[in-house]
């Protein structure tokens, strides 16, 4: 090499001596407080120096660590999975023998709890001035969590790969008498020429392969520092094997003879003398923290609290997606960045820090906001340094971006809720078994209402337990078989009962074992569909027994009427005959409702099952809102249905699509589904509901959920039905039933009552409203077919008074040794004239033909055979009849 002219050095930029400057105070810090542990080794194994995040990395204390070789068998080194670590496959011996860098080589260790640690380390060798090996250099990260999140999600999602790479620069040895260098390091990273090819590259050839423009002041730097016997530093753009160039930051030293001259050239990582090869490996190490930090991704940053001055690493600006050439990143621009939340919670994890001596540092996730626009999770490790005061200077730590790891959180939360969400809210059954020890491990609550047992009894339950002997061994065939079909069988419940079931079978693991679910589907509502057939058979059989008894009873009327044997017995008949036409019709309705439900339920069941098998497949690709909706819809299903009139429906049918409307649904759709929510019967249609209409399988939940209400009806309306007949027959029975013994009995007063309102009812419903006051009285003493024929002639007296039009008051009341009933109506009232006469036998105020007049005549007869007594009070529009009854043997 030439020399150049002395003092003609020129400086390296102060911008970059000064940032180069605050870059390696900062990395003799973070070695201490980055949460990478870091490790030095000699060749012999014995471990030299540890950082402090050591301890934390590895589980164990730093003078423990010290006192290991890397072979100890207190690490108890296993494989990932579990198996023997071999000697070969350890990164120590790797490098040793390689005498090259080993990344990310991944074992498990266990700390000094026992816990088991799963590790990567990243090493590098580290060589002497003459190529000798001087010690090993490891990076050891804790990634723990990030391997038990790939076993919790059973390897469905991309395992995570912790790259904690070493860039390592690119180092060489020139001969300057003979031009031959020595390359070692990164070649190919910087390059792209391999190792093999590099070796042929002397002086000569790496002069031409420096950029033109950048050649001349390169040479002139060279020259400097060896005339002057210093340290070069110079950057220039170099051509790589492609043809590209790339910016390269040279740093050498010359060694020179005894004469003075120099002779060997060392680049990058080489040391001359103690203090130089101390500094070199200073820098090395910081070179290969950097680029670990930027292997994983990783930030430093730095905050003097005293100045507010705030460093950031290239990496940190990357993680916010900031130009590090951008503007200065300051405490106000900082506080923009974060969200307003989380700023607060880590300004009071800070100010926790600052106010408690004994704490060093903090560990915190929070969320940023990214320069495009995204949020970000970060996890930031902090360290506080005091002075010899113990006042707070300085803040620093790294930071790295974890939105990935969080949102493979995420991910598998919200699969968990969506299975939990369709397991919990199905109305069918799910039972999970131990494939090997056939004990339950979970049930949902459909399972549990359904057997009868509750959630703390799965545990103990054994699938015998549950089924008949038969279906036990129709479930253990179609185990050993694989087979996937649904199978008819019967189980049992915990009281015992057994009822029919439509069972299917799937192997699957969960919670890590291999195990077998149970879908259990019950059949008894369709077992009631055809019990509901048959019923509907036996009621129209009653019904031509009842009109054939009403022929018979009109028949006995006339009979009765044409025998006249006793005037008494007439009055009676002739009370019982004007029932006769009103009873029919009461009956003739519930058997044409009984009809039309059973039609309606044949249609239903030809539907249900498709529907049914499409709602159970949509509801597991919704998101949860919608499943919680559709959970509310079925919850509701059995309060009482809304019917509309026609203008009401058409009002409710309007007013549902406007509010569609509003929410952005087209005119075609908004009308088709503001007319199945009325056809639902449900209710007002309200915000709550609007996710729903915006479901891909809208159309199926409506399909479902219209089944589900059409059953509820029908059954109900044969069941309203059935009731009605049973009750008409009930009060017929008793009306029509004449007590010849003349012996007292227990009876209830308000069942004789309603009896007579029952019989009356087709005449109640023309205009006539009911008020019941009951007192609750227990049974009394008393002749209760009597009693039939009082209660008969004062309530059609009254309905008669009020031309079927008016208001009607019962009442019951306990008097002590006396029961009061009251019959008030609102009538036009009885003439205060004849008032003294209208318990006379043949007294009567009706037209000829239509009254005998002995109709008070027997209730007052009947009413003192008690040993009771009546009282009448009347006005225009009120009358009131007064029955007062012993309780007792008269």
């Amino acid at each position: 090499m030439q020399s150049s002219e002395e003092g003609s050095m020129p400086n390296i930029s102060t911008e970059v001596g000064d940032h180069l400057n605050v870059e390696v105070d900062l990395l003799k810090t973070i070695m201490d407080v980055s949460s990478t542990a870091i490790v030095l080794l000699n060749p012999q194994g014995q471990i030299l120096y540890a950082n402090p995040a050591s301890e934390s990395v590895l589980g164990i204390k730093l003078k423990d660590i010290l006192s290991r070789t890397y072979d100890a068998p207190q690490w108890k080194n296993t494989s990932l999975d579990g198996g023997p670590w071999r000697d070969e496959d350890q990164p120590f011996n790797v490098v040793l023998k390689t005498k090259k860098p080993v990344t990310d080589i991944r074992h498990a260790i266990e700390d000094s709890f026992g816990v088991k640690k799963y590790l990567s380390i990243n090493g590098s060798p580290v060589f002497d001035e003459v190529g000798r090996l001087r010690s090993l250099v490891f990076l050891i990260t804790d990634i723990t969590e990030n391997v038990l999140k790939q076993k919790a999600l059973e390897d469905s999602e991309a395992k995570y790969r912790s790259i904690t790479e070493l860039s390592l620069s690119m180092v060489y040895d020139l001969d300057i008498q003979t031009g031959v260098n020595q390359w070692a390091g990164a070649i190919q990273e910087i390059t792209g020429f391999t190792p093999e090819e590099y070796r042929a590259i002397g002086y000569e050839a790496w002069m031409v392969l420096i950029h033109p423009d950048d050649k001349e002041e390169a040479i002139k730097l060279f020259d400097e520092a060896m005339a002057n016997k210093t340290k070069f530093s110079c950057v220039y753009r170099y051509r790589t094997k492609d043809g590209k160039y790339v910016y390269i930051e040279d740093n050498g030293i010359f060694l020179y003879n005894a004469n003075g001259d120099a002779y060997r050239m060392f680049g990058a990582m080489i040391n001359r003398t103690e203090q130089i090869e101390a500094n070199l490996a200073l820098k090395e190490s910081e070179s290969r923290l950097l680029m670990s930090l930027d292997a994983v991704k990783m930030g430093i940053w730095s905050w003097d609290i005293d100045q507010k001055n705030i460093y950031w690493s290239p990496q940190t600006y990357e993680i916010y997606g900031l130009d590090p050439e951008g503007p200065a990143i300051t405490v106000e621009r900082y506080l923009t960045l974060n969200d307003l939340d989380d700023l607060q919670m880590v300004s009071a994890e800070i100010q926790l820090l600052k106010d408690d001596p004994s704490r060093s540092g903090y560990k915190i996730q929070n969320r940023i906001f990214h320069a495009d626009g995204t949020i970000h999770w970060v996890e930031t490790r902090g360290n506080l340094i005091r002075d010899k005061d113990g006042i707070p200077v300085r803040l620093m730590g790294t930071i790295l971006d974890v939105t990935e790891s969080k949102l493979a959180e995420e991910a598998l939360r919200t699969s968990d809720e969506r299975f939990r969400a369709f397991y919990q809210f199905s109305t069918e059954a799910f039972l999970i078994f131990d494939e090997n020890s056939l004990r339950a491990k979970d049930s949902n609550f459909a399972f549990q209402n359904l057997f009868g047992y509750s959630s703390d009894d799965t545990k103990n339950l054994k699938i015998r337990t549950l089924l008949t002997p038969d279906s036990l061994q129709k479930i253990r065939e179609k185990i050993s078989d694989n087979s996937s079909d649904s199978i008819e069988i019967l189980c049992k419940r915990k009281n015992g009962e057994v009822f029919p079931a439509l069972v299917s079978i799937k192997r699957f693991k969960y919670n890590q074992t291999n195990s077998i679910a149970y879908s259990i589907f019950d059949l008894s509502p369709l077992k009631e569909v055809e019990e509901l057939r048959q019923i509907n058979s036996e009621i129209r059989e009653k019904n031509k027994l009842i009109e054939k008894q009403k022929i018979e009873l009109e028949m006995a009327f006339e009979n009765l009427k044409r025998t006249q044997e006793q005037l008494v017995q007439s009055e009676k008949l002739a009370a019982l005959g004007q029932l006769i036409a009103g009873i029919a019709h009461e009956i003739n309705n519930p058997i044409g409702a009984v009809k039309a439900s059973n039609q309606n339920m044949m249609d239903w069941q030809k539907r249900y099952g498709i529907a049914s098998q499409l709602f159970r497949e949509a509801i597991l690709s919704v998101p949860r809102e919608e499943q919680v909706i559709l959970k509310t819809i079925l919850s509701n299903l059995d309060q009482p249905i809304e019917f509309y009139t026609g203008k009401e429906e058409r009002l409710r049918k309007k007013k549902n699509k406007e509010i569609l409307i509003q929410h952005g649904f087209k005119s075609d759709d908004a009308d088709e589904f503001a007319e199945a929510w009325v056809e639902l019967g449900i209710g007002e249609l309200e915000d709550k509901y609007i996710p729903l209409f915006r479901s891909h399988y809208l159309r199926v939940f409506l399909d479902y959920l219209a089944l589900e209400i059409q059953f509820r009806r029908n059954t109900r309306s044969i069941q309203l039905a059935v009731d009605r007949v049973s009750k008409i027959m009930y009060a017929l029975k008793n009306f029509s039933h004449f007590d010849s013994t003349g012996k007292k009995i227990k009876a209830s007063i308000q069942e004789t009552i309603e009896t007579v309102l029952t019989i009356y009812q087709n005449q109640l419903k023309r205009g006539i409203t009911v008020i019941k006051n009951y007192d609750e009285i227990p049974p009394i003493d008393c002749y209760p077919d009597d009693l039939l024929h009082v209660w008969t002639n004062l309530i059609y007296n009254s309905l008669q008074a009020m031309s079927f039009t008016g208001k009607l008051m019962i009442t019951i009341k306990d008097c002590g040794s006396e029961v009061l009933v009251s019959l008030q109506d609102s009538g036009p009232g009885i003439d205060p004239g004849i008032r003294s006469k209208i318990f006379e036998p043949f007294f009567t105020t009706k037209p000829p033909g239509e009254g005998s007049g002995l109709g008070l005549d027997i209730v007052n007869k009947i009413v003192k055979r008690h040993g009771g007594r009546i009282d009448l009070s009347s006005k225009p529009g009120e009358t009131i009849f007064s029955i007062y009854l012993p309780k007792g043997h008269s």
